[in-house]
């Protein structure tokens, strides 16, 4: 016979297993069960090994045979996991990605003393060299776009700072771009064309600053945040502007063109490989441990429907009945980014400083998010500007 605490380390061994194994977004359906089921096979077979004083003989034997269907049965438990993490280790190994250099911080000192020196060109030449290697970042971007308006290249200055909006992390950075757009703007001229009559819906990714065309608003611009809106075109201080329909919030056509959310191909089927019968089981046990009968793409579709009714409350500002419904679709969908960065921003604008730290925290862990993801959330835990 073994010590209890031998299987207490066995049923420790199964469960760090169990929660590794299922860590990635795409196995998560199967780690309740999962955490049941391994561990008990680990104590099971540490049961059917002999211990120091057994004896051999026909029970050893039948032992033995006991203990290799044990066995059997945790290769079919994990064999959905290893098939899964296998092919994930074999695709990056042929296509190894490599985010290190990316995800390092641009260090911006080395540029702005060759600026302070007046030394302009080799200050764009070094900086192009650095956003070639590593992700672009706002202020790297912003210093950019200033290089290019000292040195004339007007154009791709514009183009710079429309690639700002969507990295700017809130309205106060965003502004900072709108002000730099309109001082070019007698060196970037609106291309002539004409404008197309009616009222059309657009799909917008990312939060937009618009302005008040009457200019008699207070205060004179908001926010919108990502969505789908009906715009009509105008004219303002002689440019191709896109505002609301029925209202007189808008901004230019090409800062709406910056952030325009393009079609993504329509997901192909998962293929239902010789595991799949596996997996399922680990769906249905899990699904019956926690008393749920819905599949995760009903529940998937429940949080859809709870965050567009969110949006609804978000597009006036109203964050306190919004804030139920996120936290809702956030938890039917916990792996969906702009879900979980919508729940933290509606605490932000309602409750304290630590109350939104703890939250923040509890997305970070609650899905295995990008660099740049996180880094999002975690620019959230700062307080809001008065």
């Amino acid at each position: 016979m073994h010590s209890i605490l031998a299987y207490l380390l066995a049923a420790g061994a199964g469960v760090l297993i169990a929660h590794f194994i299922s860590r990635a977004p795409d196995l998560r359906f199967m780690r309740l069960s999962q955490l049941i089921f391994i561990p008990a096979t680990f104590v099971v077979g540490l049961y059917l090994l002999p211990g120091r004083h057994d004896s051999s003989g026909a029970g050893g034997l039948a032992g033995f045979v006991f203990f290799v269907g044990v066995v059997g049965f945790l290769a079919l438990l994990l064999a959905p996991n290893i098939a899964y993490l296998c092919g994930t280790g074999l695709s990056n190994f042929l296509d190894p990605q490599d985010w290190t250099s990316t995800e390092e911080k641009i260090a911006l000192q080395p540029i702005r003393r060759l600026i302070d020196k007046d030394q302009f060109h080799p200050a764009l030449t070094e900086l192009d060299e650095l956003l070639q290697k590593h992700k672009p970042t706002y202020e790297a971007l912003l210093l950019k776009a200033k290089l290019l308006n000292h040195l004339g290249g007007w154009d791709e200055a514009v183009a710079t700072l429309l690639s700002l909006i969507e990295l700017s992390q809130n309205i106060e950075q965003q502004l900072v771009v709108m002000e730099f757009l309109a001082l070019l703007e007698a060196h970037h001229p609106d291309l002539p064309k004409p404008l197309v009559g009616g009222a059309r819906r657009i799909q917008i990714r990312h939060e937009l600053v618009l302005f008040q065309l009457t200019g008699d608003a207070s205060p004179p611009h908001k926010a919108i945040p990502p969505g789908t809106y009906k715009v009509a075109a105008t004219l303002h201080r002689d440019r191709r502007w896109l505002k609301l329909a029925g209202e007189d919030w808008g901004n230019a056509e090409m800062c709406w063109d910056a952030v325009l959310a393009t079609e993504r191909p329509a997901a192909a089927p998962r293929k239902k490989n010789l595991f799949w019968p596996i997996a399922r089981m680990h769906q249905a046990v899990s699904a019956a441990l926690k008393g749920k009968r819905k599949l995760r793409r009903h529940v998937q579709a429940e949080g859809q429907k709870l965050f567009q009714e969110a949006k609804e409350f978000i597009r006036r500002e109203d964050w306190h009945n919004a804030l139920p419904l996120l936290q809702k679709a956030a938890a039917c969908d916990p792996d969906r980014y702009e879900v979980a960065y919508r729940w933290v921003q509606a605490v932000r604008h309602t409750a304290s400083d630590a109350a939104t730290a703890q939250i923040v925290n509890q997305v970070l862990e609650q899905s295995l998010w990008t660099e740049n993801e996180k880094h999002m959330l975690q620019q959230l835990k700062l307080p809001l500007a008065k």
